[in-house]
């Protein structure tokens, strides 16, 4: 996992909750929960998250049961969940 730092300007944005259509499984926030948690000495505030790696070489797979089945998601080695831009 890689950890990103976004610079942010309130609460809400801070709430924020992404997917990412090529694993479309799982969905990302940030880690900090309070803009306090992100306030910096220069003034600005900065909220972190992690996405999830896959090794080159490498495939991550999830199967979940739904009423209908089973699904499967096959993951290729890439970045995945990293914050879409505004």
């Amino acid at each position: 996992m890689a950890k990103k730092s976004v610079i942010i300007q309130t609460q809400s944005e801070l709430e924020d909750v992404w997917s990412d259509e090529n694993c479309p499984n799982l969905s990302w926030g940030f880690i900090e929960k309070d803009l306090e948690e992100c306030f910096r000495d220069d003034g600005t505030y900065v909220a972190t998250y992690e996405t999830l790696e896959v090794p080159e070489g490498e495939t991550m797979c999830f199967t979940y049961l739904t009423n209908s089945g089973e699904i499967t998601y096959h993951l290729q080695a890439g970045e995945y969940g990293i914050r879409p831009s505004e």
